[in-house]
């Protein structure tokens, strides 16, 4: 699968960029796989020690951006800019030669404040053009107000801010099917909405959905998988299972299949057991 690499900008454990990011790796169509990338083990950039290989955390990170097709950035805004970590990992990143060109980028923005973080995005994708990193022009995403769109699982339940973050990954998707895969475009879109994966027809009827719950002990069940005969041996099964079992991993949860199709995909792929409870 094509590897989307992950970066939040603040440093923070709890932090809502990382929270962000989380939602969006969890809305990424299942043919690209969503690779955290974590800037706070760099250490600030300095020539000096960079001519003999002095730092393996840089030349760590610069492997990590080379196996990345593509990039989805959540910055907060700090003084009116991005944070002095991401501002790092552009120079870290730049050096000793440029391991960001040729990439699409997602730029998300948030704050406390209404504004949503204007003026970190804009600085972000000021650093993109001059790194030849391709961003999404629109939808322009600057999520304000941040602290009262999580619900006390770290997930946003909110259907508008749900919907514009969907908006702002399929256009990701489909600069990146221009960039090289074209499959991900043709492939059937699903949805989300807290507990519920899922598939629609041009008719607005639903075609597939997978759902699942939230059980104590940082568990979720998967109770009901349903594919409509007119798009079964496609695959959709196992994609919707596929993204159940992504979400768990984004936020390190465990399995209960209790339905029929999850128990049975269990027993196809040992290599997911591990995730999978009873």
């Amino acid at each position: 699968m094509t590897q989307i690499g992950i970066i939040a900008g603040s440093l923070r454990k709890n932090a809502y960029s990382k929270k962000v990011a989380n939602e969006l790796a969890n809305l990424l169509p299942f043919q690209l796989n969503p690779i955290f990338i974590d800037i706070g083990q760099l250490p600030l950039y300095n020539a000096d020690l960079d001519a003999d290989n002095l730092v393996p955390a840089w030349e760590t990170f610069r492997h990590q951006l080379d196996d990345v097709a593509g990039l989805i950035i959540v910055t907060p805004e700090y003084n009116r800019g991005t944070t002095a970590a991401l501002k790092n990992a552009f120079d870290v990143g730049s050096k000793r030669h440029n391991h960001w060109k040729y990439k699409t980028a997602l730029v998300v923005s948030s704050s406390p404040e209404a504004t949503g973080g204007f003026g970190a995005n804009q600085q972000v994708r000021q650093a993109l053009v001059t790194l030849n990193v391709t961003p999404v022009q629109r939808p322009e995403v600057y999520l304000g107000n941040i602290s009262h769109l999580f619900n006390g699982q770290d997930l946003i339940t909110d259907p508008a801010a749900i919907t514009l973050l969907q908006t702002a990954i399929n256009a990701f998707v489909k600069l990146q099917a221009r960039f090289e895969i074209e499959s991900v475009e043709s492939s059937p879109l699903i949805r989300y909405e807290p507990g519920h994966f899922y598939i629609d027809g041009q008719d607005g009827n639903l075609l597939a959905e997978i759902i699942f719950h939230n059980q104590q002990n940082k568990r979720i069940v998967i109770t009901n998988t349903r594919v409509n005969e007119r798009i079964r041996s496609q695959g959709i099964a196992n994609q919707l299972t596929l993204r159940v079992i992504r979400f768990a991993q984004i936020h390190e949860l465990t399995i209960i299949p209790d339905c029929t199709y999850a128990q049975y995909f269990v027993k196809k792929h040992p290599e997911y057991q591990q995730l999978f409870t009873e």
